[in-house]
């Protein structure tokens, strides 16, 4: 009977160490809640707190943690995406400028566009569209040499832009696709010699004659990737800064990151929206203590048009 009386005893202090450990484990996991939402809170807090209206380097940034945090408790957005609006031929001679001024070396920008076929089953059959892309592809002369005979080109190949997709990418490349609004035009002009050309505009056919249309490709750029997280979940092995942008860059080639998202913040405490020559006069000065004329050389480095070729023409390997 007594040890009946002892057992019960027993069952009644495991029952009660039992909810003991359940309100613990409710209690750690809303502590865990907290202390998420405070560090997104805090990753937020880093970029809106920096006031200083001149020019200055960040190198430091928070963890890619805390980061991960604010993308699941504040913004799909990056804190600075509004200020991450620029002038893409600017973008490009940027990006170009950085390179040669780190790397002490000749860099180039090359711009082209190429034509991705997508196919898709529609009652039981298959129909083809095309999809057209326009890049400047930012690099030396060893990282642009399988690019190079794409230069000034519009290529109508599936193949030239899987080659594109795959392999431009690594240290000393920048490859920085094109954004499409109608409403700011590119001003690069490409025409396939159809009486359906629209002059002004970037041209692409099916070269069959059943497809005829063109890319509306836009001045400006957003360099804040839309999906942070697919970078994250992509670039596993080598997460950081660079991956909040809308373009790849190699680790080694972090720098970038960290002078784009300074002038982003350049921009936030200096309500900018686009960046004049005075701005780029003062941030070059900074950086690297002599002036460049960004506009200027962006003009000369960036053709007014470029050549159509047919996809029978096109490189067999680049």
């Amino acid at each position: 009977m007594r040890k009946l009386e002892c057992l019960e005893n027993r069952k009644k202090e495991l029952e009660k160490q039992k909810k003991e450990l359940e309100e613990l484990l409710k209690q750690n996991q809303r502590d865990l809640v907290n202390n998420k939402s405070d560090i997104a809170y805090a990753y937020n807090a880093f970029y809106i707190n920096k006031r200083n209206k001149s020019f200055k380097l960040y190198e430091r940034f928070p963890s890619i943690d805390s980061l991960e945090f604010y993308l699941s408790v504040i913004s799909d957005r990056f804190p600075l995406y509004e200020y991450g609006i620029f002038n893409v031929k600017e973008l490009a001679e940027i990006i170009k400028q950085l390179y040669q001024f780190k790397r002490n070396e000749e860099f180039e920008i090359l711009t082209f566009g190429a034509t991705e076929n997508r196919g898709e089953p529609v009652y039981g059959g298959q129909t083809f569209s095309l999809k057209p892309y326009m890049f400047f592809m930012i690099g030396n002369a060893k990282s642009l040499q399988p690019f190079k005979k794409l230069n000034g080109q519009y290529l109508n190949s599936d193949k030239v832009y899987s080659s594109i997709y795959l392999y431009g990418k690594g240290k000393n490349l920048v490859n920085v696709e094109i954004d499409r609004d109608h409403r700011f035009p590119l001003g690069i002009e490409c025409l396939t010699g159809s009486i359906f050309d629209e002059k002004g505009n970037i041209n692409y056919s099916d070269d069959a004659g059943f497809l005829q249309d063109t890319f509306d490709g836009s001045i400006y750029k957003q360099i804040f990737a839309y999906n942070i997280r697919s970078n994250l979940n992509s670039f596993r092995n080598s997460k950081g800064i660079k991956d909040v942008l809308d373009f790849r860059v190699h680790p080694h080639d972090t720098f970038i990151a960290k002078v784009l998202i300074s002038i982003a913040i350049y921009k936030k405490n200096n309500h900018i929206k686009e960046l004049s020559e005075e701005d780029y006069d003062h941030i070059f000065k900074e950086l690297f203590g002599q002036r460049v004329d960004i506009i200027g050389e962006a003009k000369k480095d960036i053709p007014e048009r470029i050549l159509y070729v047919k996809k029978q023409d096109c490189p067999k390997n680049i």
